[in-house]
């Protein structure tokens, strides 16, 4: 994989890859990888999901780190629309499995990928050598899930390894 040093790339982060930063990354190198992470977000080259917003943050009076660092963020997760909503019904139709039909909660992965569709046609027109991916943590061998159905409607799906990768970033401890 190349790394992709013009910085043109637009990226849709899900829960699954903020989670496992904020979880599993030494504490050393969370603050690294999150200002990275802003500094894209502030350039309007990463965005999420309000879906995701709402997986993260609580109503906690004790919110941990995570939630505390996306609250100040929450302009950049993408609110519904009714475009987003004919697509999520498209995804839901072609891919019953990617949510859990016995949760009573709004699940992101379809709506996260709506808003990365949107963006894709959005940019084919304007400037078609741009990429959209999906950065996640769920596995790309998974028939339903984020980084397959992310493929079927077009976009390309990255996990944060590979998306370190392009982005040539790397952290040392």
């Amino acid at each position: 994989m190349t790394p992709d040093n013009t910085n043109s790339n637009i990226y849709f982060i899900d829960t699954s890859a903020l989670v496992r930063i904020f979880r599993f990354a030494p504490n050393d190198l969370i603050e690294s990888i999150w200002e990275k992470l802003e500094e894209l977000v502030l350039s309007g080259m990463m965005f999420s999901h309000r879906f995701v917003y709402d997986e993260i943050t609580t109503d906690s009076t004790r919110p941990d780190l995570l939630s505390k660092k996306i609250i100040p963020l929450q302009a950049y997760f993408k609110p519904m629309s009714f475009e987003q909503a004919q697509i999520v019904s498209n995804i839901i139709k072609a891919f019953p499995n990617l949510i859990d039909s016995k949760n009573e909660k709004d699940q992101a992965d379809p709506w996260l990928i709506a808003a990365g569709v949107l963006e894709h046609k959005q940019l084919s027109l304007f400037n078609p050598n741009k990429k959209i991916y999906i950065v996640s943590e769920e596995s790309e061998s998974k028939q339903n899930n984020i980084s397959s159905v992310s493929k079927s409607f077009g976009l390309d799906h990255l996990n944060l390894s590979s998306f370190f990768q392009l982005n040539d970033w790397s952290f040392s401890l």
